[in-house]
């Protein structure tokens, strides 16, 4: 059962969305006829409720997105963008474990608790 921490942006409330947040959000851009990503989704929900507070977790479905998708320039699927007060500091490309995505999860909260940003 999908997370209710997960966000499902649209192209109306993405940019107000990331430029509101006070802390650091990961983007997954995706599609429904995509297997990784479909591997990917269950792993991105546990993470959600993991770091609830810490880090906002959306989803962007491709199909659905089109001025996002073209924003952000996404040329494959999965990609999880990292964006911390309105920018996107880095990028995942493909299918990854939940350890090495959290790797990357940990940089940006550790960061962020530190006091770069306010959490909400």
């Amino acid at each position: 059962m999908p997370s209710d921490k997960i966000i499902h942006f649209s192209d109306e409330i993405f940019d107000r969305y990331i430029i509101k947040s006070k802390i650091p959000i990961m983007v997954n851009f995706w599609a429904q006829n995509c297997g990784p990503c479909r591997t990917l989704a269950p792993i991105l929900d546990e993470l959600a409720e993991t770091y609830e507070g810490l880090l906002k977790i959306g989803f962007v479905n491709v199909e659905e997105c089109p001025q996002t998708v073209k924003a952000f320039r996404i040329a494959s699927v999965p990609t999880l963008a990292f964006i911390v007060n309105g920018i996107t500091e880095q990028r995942i490309i493909g299918l990854k474990s939940a350890d090495e995505i959290k790797s990357v999860i940990e940089k940006y909260v550790r960061r962020n608790t530190i006091g770069n940003t306010d959490a909400e």
